[in-house]
């Protein structure tokens, strides 16, 4: 057994151990072609509650590269396919080994918002999620995070319709385009969090345009 799937079995073990963890949509993961899941960001257990969803296809999630200073985690983060990154500066060697997984059949997995962002509150997505998607020729699954991280409470992890990006995949984006799409399957995310919420959160007073 690769040490990828053993420790997705751990992780995926602590979910249902920890919490009434449900995954709904998996069947909108395609089975092959390019693909890049994005979801929310409002706790250290969305990766773990994200990359315990995917049970069809391997995963290269994106990380803020400081988890890489810790030794023990490091090397368990490369083993787990993770992707360090520098939110304030990303390079050009790194946007090639995002797309590099992306063109080797792993779906890159990422958070829109490129930091948590808690509460009833959601961060304006950042322009990478549309840069990767139209470089990588992926389409983009929503994924909306639904818990209050609680243990033994409900844990909802609702995968969208894949999102058709292929009408930017040979278009001329400036930064401000990338932004404006990626903010764009953001409202999905939110949207898909408010009416799949089911009283698991408190939704009231949450705008999205979608």
């Amino acid at each position: 057994m690769k040490f990828y799937d053993f420790a997705l079995s751990v992780l995926r073990l602590f979910c249902r151990v920890f919490f009434k963890y449900e995954v709904i949509g998996i069947e909108n993961v395609p089975l092959e072609g390019n693909v890049i899941i994005a979801a929310n960001h409002k706790s250290n257990l969305d990766p773990i509650f994200v990359a315990s969803s995917m049970t069809t296809r391997e995963v290269a999630a994106v990380a803020k590269k400081e988890l890489f200073d810790h030794k023990i985690l490091g090397f368990i983060l490369k083993k787990l396919n993770t992707i360090p990154i520098d939110r304030e500066n990303t390079g050009i060697s790194t946007v090639k080994q995002i797309l590099r997984a992306i063109k080797d059949g792993y779906v890159l997995g990422l958070f829109p918002e490129g930091t948590r962002v808690k509460g009833k509150e959601f961060g304006q997505a950042k322009a990478g999620l549309s840069l990767f998607a139209s470089k990588g020729k992926a389409n983009v699954v929503p994924i909306s995070v639904i818990s209050t991280y609680k243990l033994f409470s409900r844990v909802k992890i609702y995968i969208g319709e894949p999102i058709d990006m292929s009408q930017y995949f040979r278009a001329k984006l400036t930064n401000e385009d990338h932004e404006r799409i990626s903010e764009e399957i953001m409202q999905v995310i939110i949207k898909n969090y408010c009416e799949q919420a089911d009283g698991i959160v408190d939704v009231e007073g949450i705008k999205y345009n979608a």
